[in-house]
């Protein structure tokens, strides 16, 4: 019998958007999950690592991952990036969506039916507040839920699906993605080719039911956590718009051994991230 845990939802304010102040957005958190969410967890983690596989898509899960995508790029100063952002990602993955996506999977890889149902049955949602049971007032009790058990597999599985239908408009190689957040270099990139591409990207995404912002980037661009530059094929730390750098102070509260590896954490993070390599 398919079970609930009944754990109280709440919000998180988006309080990192540059506009929360004069236009606050938040997101619902629903961590009542279905039993069923780490069985499904555990198919859509298999099936998505097997269509990267055969795909080549570049999905990226890390850091790492992205610097060692932007690494193999030619011809960086004739180029630009393009940036985009899925808006509100998670809630707008409609089962249609669930559906191409799972189509598209099992044209790469083995899913069965069976499987396909429990991934379908997981997004089925219940929302509780004050003890008390929501559902959606809609006929189709349909939801991608952040805090679920799946709901970042899920979410990755259509992410490999919009990879797949991106590479008709930007080639594999130039095209990756991060969770809701794209990046692709265009080579020769001028004013109209880029307006070109920006619109096929919109109407690409408008017809899986998807809204996104597109951003056109000369020389630099910010991403996981680093900066990435096209003039010189450099990468270094990101850092916000007048953001210090903060560290732990030598006499705080924290454990003798946190504060001792430090140093190391930093020394760590800091060469991992930057780096020169003028590629012509």
């Amino acid at each position: 019998i398919e079970q609930y845990s009944e754990n109280q939802c709440f919000v998180s304010f988006k309080d990192h958007k540059d506009n929360f102040f004069s236009n606050p957005k938040c997101r619902l958190i629903n961590p009542a999950k279905s039993s069923m969410g780490q069985v499904s967890k555990s198919i859509l983690e298999r099936v998505v690592l097997e269509i990267r596989a055969n795909t080549g898509v570049n999905q990226w899960k890390s850091t790492s991952e992205v610097l060692n995508w932007f690494g193999t790029i030619k011809n960086m100063k004739k180029a630009r990036f393009i940036k985009f952002d899925i808006v509100e990602f998670y809630p707008s993955i409609s089962s249609g969506l669930l559906d191409r996506a799972l189509s598209f999977a099992e044209s790469v890889t083995e899913l069965s039916v069976d499987e396909k149902e429990i991934i379908k049955l997981t997004k089925k949602s219940f929302l509780f507040n004050g003890g008390q049971c929501w559902i959606k007032k809609s006929d189709v009790n349909f939801d991608v839920t952040m805090g679920s058990l799946d709901g970042a597999e899920t979410s990755e599985l259509v992410g490999v699906y919009l990879l797949n239908k991106l590479s008709t408009i930007i080639p594999l190689e130039s095209l990756g993605l991060y969770r809701d957040d794209g990046l692709a270099i265009i080579e020769r990139a001028d004013g109209p080719k880029l307006d070109r591409i920006r619109k096929k990207l919109h109407h690409m995404f408008q017809q899986e039911g998807l809204r996104i912002t597109v951003e056109m980037r000369d020389g630099s661009v910010g991403c996981l956590g680093v900066v990435l530059s096209l003039r010189d094929g450099s990468c270094r730390p990101c850092r916000g718009p007048g953001g210090a750098p903060l560290c732990i102070g030598a006499g705080s509260g924290h454990p003798p051994g946190i504060i001792g590896s430090v140093p190391g954490v930093i020394s760590g993070r800091l060469g991992s991230v930057s780096g020169t390599g003028a590629r012509d």
